[in-house]
């Protein structure tokens, strides 16, 4: 895969994942328009690379209690 990142998403690559307004600012980038018109034409590595990169930013919520109760 490239490490160039395809044109149109590189308001998602240059977003400081560090910040606390890291999620509202990926929640404007992924709603804005140039966004939604160029993910549509995105091919071949440009979506992988946009798979990566959500795989990377991805938080997995974890639950305190397990939902399931031991028999």
């Amino acid at each position: 895969m490239s490490s160039l990142v395809p044109p149109g998403l590189q308001k998602l690559h240059h977003l400081d994942r560090s910040s606390p307004e890291f999620h509202n600012q990926l929640s404007n980038v992924l709603y804005g328009k140039e966004y939604q018109q160029r993910a549509r034409n995105l091919r071949g590595e440009d979506v992988a690379w946009l798979v990566d990169y959500f795989d990377k930013v991805c938080h997995h919520v974890t639950s305190p209690r397990s939902p399931l109760k031991a028999g």
